[in-house]
């Protein structure tokens, strides 16, 4: 799967994307937007998180070795030890500790840096319910900064698709609410997570786009007086 947003569909698939917006769009008083980013949230406590456990599991067998060997490593370098028949055992495991952390924090920005460059390694790490959170707050935010809150009837539809968590969601206003349930959507985005999964992105959400423009103009029919108040451009951010 394509992990930047901006080209995560064809140009002729953006086409036919924001054709099918135009013509849902034609029927209803409804609002639709489609939206492409490539996450959702920047999961800084995971980077954190992982780039302590990691580095910190690399560096246990270093760290023992060096307990192991703290001996003849602490007589090297405190030659007055070599006076005495057995160096205590504080000592031998504060060498251990000094390993283990010098390795840890030398270890830990790479690890971060890593999971940041590869974000399907991420992804595998991520809880399915802090995916499920974080796709539905960015929907939420994006709703209001994309003005979809701001529609005349309160009929706006966000149809979001959140990259690295592999994830969609399809977010009303409160007048949609009136008459078409979350359940309804949430089955709008299941369609579209299918076509995903099977290599046709594009034509599945252009399905579901004219599946909700259909669903819509039962509710909310096109008024006689009725403007294009959102642009049917598809969104692409980060």
């Amino acid at each position: 799967m394509k992990n930047k947003s901006d080209n995560f569909f064809t140009e002729k698939e953006k086409t036919a994307v924001e054709t099918a917006i135009k013509q849902a769009e034609s029927r209803t008083s409804g609002e639709i937007v489609a939206m492409v980013v490539e996450k959702s949230s920047a999961y800084l406590d995971i980077d954190v998180l992982t780039g302590i456990i990691f580095s910190a599991l690399i560096a246990v067998y270093p760290a023992e070795i060096a307990y192991l060997h703290s001996s003849s490593i602490l007589r090297k370098i405190i030659p007055s030890l070599n006076w005495v028949d057995h160096v205590p055992d504080s000592e031998r495991f504060l060498t251990g500790l000094f390993v283990f952390v010098t390795i840890t924090v030398l270890l830990y920005f790479p690890i971060k840096m890593l999971f940041r460059k590869f974000p399907a390694i991420k992804r595998n790490l991520l809880p399915l319910k802090r995916k499920e959170f974080e796709v539905r707050e960015r929907a939420i935010r994006a709703f209001h900064e994309h003005g979809l809150a701001n529609t005349r009837d309160a009929t706006g539809v966000l149809f979001l698709i959140s990259l690295l968590e592999r994830k969609v969601y399809v977010l009303a206003d409160r007048g949609i609410y009136t008459k078409i349930t979350q359940a309804a959507l949430d089955g709008y985005a299941a369609s579209i997570a299918r076509g995903i999964a099977d290599g046709k992105g594009g034509e599945a959400l252009c399905n579901a786009i004219l599946d909700a423009g259909k669903e819509l103009e039962k509710h909310f029919p096109i008024k006689s007086d009725d403007t294009n108040e959102l642009s049917d451009r598809i969104i692409f951010e980060k």
